[in-house]
C-alpha cells in the first residue's frame, strides 16, 4: 500500500510539473515572437525556454519513461517554425558568429514535427559553431525546388518532386574530403581532429527521414559547409479555422493555449471542467475540441467518448501531463498531445486533425 501511494504521488507530481512547463514554454514562445526585443532579453528568454524543455526531459526520466513517443507530425509552415526558434538557434552560436535568415516567401508547408525540426537545426547549428572557432557567419534559409529527375547527392539521392529546402551554410573550416563519406555514420565526430563537423548528423538524418525528407551536404575546405534538408512540399489550403472548445482546468496552461489558438485564427471558448464543456456544447456547435485528460470530476477520456456519441466525427485532441495509457489509445478518433508542448506543437496537432480525411486519426 505504501509503495502504491508513493507511485501515485510521483505520478501526480509529474503531471503538475508538466502543466507548469507547458505554461512556461507557451509564454516564452509568445514573447520570442514579439518584435523589438533587445538581444540580451532574447537570450534570457531563450535560456528560460531551453531550461523548460530540459525540465520536461528530467520529468520523463524521473517517471522512468524512456519510450520514444510517436512524432506529433502535422502541416506546418517552415518559415514560421524557423522564426519561432530563430533566437534560440542564434544563441547557440555565441557572440562571435552571426546568424542570418534568408527565407523564401511565400513560406512552404510540410508534414513534420516542429520540435523535431528544431532539434535537427540545433544539431546543424552546433556543428557550424564548432567549425568556426574564430567566428564567422551562418545562413539559415529556405527555398523551393522542383526536382525533375533523380539527383544523386551526398548522402541521399533526391527523387523527383516538389520540395521545401532548408539550408544551413557556414563560413567555417570545411569538411576534409576523406571524411565526407563517414560524417553521417552513427557516433562519428571529426571534432577531435579538425574542430568541427560530424557530431549529431546521424540523428539529424534520422529526423529528416521521419518526415519523408532527404539531406545533402557540400563543403570546401577552408571556405565552409552547406547542409540542405529536402522536405516534400504540401500545397496548403487556407487555414482551417472555426470555433474550438478548450477544456483545461489549469488556468496558466489554458491562458497560453487560448492565446496561441486565437492568434491562429480560431474563435476560442474555454471550460475548466468536463461538466462546464458539456454545458457549452448544448448551446454552441464547435469545430474542434481540445481537452486535458486529468481533471476533477469527469476526465477528458470520458468526455471525449460522450461528445463523440453526440457529435460523431468531431475532431478531438486530448492532452496530458501523464504518460499515455491503454485507455487513452482506445479512442481511435482523437490525437494525443503530450505535455509540455509549445505553440508550434499545439498548432501542428490542430493542423493534423483538422486536415486529415475520414476515416481519420488511426490509432497511433
Amino acid at each position: 500500500m505504501t509503495r502504491h501511494a508513493s507511485d501515485e504521488e510521483a505520478r501526480e507530481l509529474a503531471h503538475d510539473l508538466n502543466n507548469l512547463l507547458t505554461a512556461i514554454i507557451g509564454a516564452t514562445d509568445a514573447v520570442l515572437e514579439r518584435l523589438g526585443l533587445d538581444p540580451e532579453t532574447q537570450a534570457d528568454i531563450a535560456h528560460i525556454r531551453e531550461g523548460a524543455r530540459r525540465g520536461a526531459t528530467l520529468v520523463r526520466r524521473f517517471r522512468g519513461d524512456t519510450r520514444v513517443t510517436a512524432a506529433q507530425r502535422g502541416l506546418i509552415s517552415v518559415n514560421e517554425t524557423i522564426r519561432a526558434s530563430y533566437r534560440l538557434l542564434g544563441h547557440r552560436l555565441g557572440p562571435n558568429v552571426t546568424l542570418t535568415l534568408e527565407l523564401a516567401e511565400p513560406s512552404g508547408h510540410v508534414m513534420a514535427d516542429p520540435s523535431q525540426l528544431d532539434r535537427a537545426l540545433l544539431n546543424l547549428i552546433a556543428n557550424a559553431r564548432h567549425a568556426m572557432p574564430d567566428g564567422g557567419t551562418v545562413v539559415l534559409g529556405t527555398s523551393h525546388r522542383e526536382v525533375i529527375v533523380a539527383e544523386p547527392l551526398v548522402p541521399d539521392t533526391i527523387p523527383p518532386g516538389g520540395y521545401v529546402v532548408v539550408t544551413v551554410a557556414d563560413t567555417g573550416i570545411g569538411i576534409p574530403h576523406d571524411q565526407m563519406s563517414r560524417i553521417f555514420e552513427a557516433g562519428f565526430s571529426s571534432r577531435g581532429e579538425a574542430g568541427g563537423t560530424g557530431l549529431g548528423l546521424s540523428s539529424t538524418r534520422d529526423i529528416v527521414r521521419q518526415s519523408n525528407g532527404f539531406m545533402s551536404v557540400t563543403s570546401v575546405e577552408g571556405r565552409g559547409t552547406r547542409f540542405d534538408i529536402y522536405l516534400p512540399r504540401i500545397e496548403a489550403e487556407a487555414a482551417t479555422t472555426g470555433t474550438v472548445l478548450l477544456v483545461e482546468d489549469d488556468h496558466l496552461v489554458r491562458r497560453v493555449a487560448e492565446r496561441a489558438l486565437h492568434r491562429a485564427g480560431w474563435i476560442v471558448r474555454c471550460a475548466d471542467s468536463a461538466e462546464d464543456a458539456l454545458g457549452i456544447l448544448k448551446e454552441l456547435a464547435c469545430d474542434l475540441m481540445i481537452s486535458d485528460i486529468a481533471m476533477p470530476g469527469m476526465d477528458g477520456v470520458a468526455l471525449a467518448r460522450l461528445v463523440l456519441t453526440r457529435q460523431p466525427g468531431l475532431p478531438i485532441i486530448l492532452t496530458s501531463g501523464y504518460e499515455r495509457s491503454a485507455e487513452d489509445d482506445a479512442i481511435a478518433a482523437v490525437v494525443f498531445l503530450a505535455k509540455p508542448y509549445g505553440q508550434a506543437e499545439l498548432l501542428a496537432a490542430v493542423a493534423r486533425i483538422t486536415r486529415e480525411p475520414e476515416p481519420r486519426r488511426s490509432k497511433p
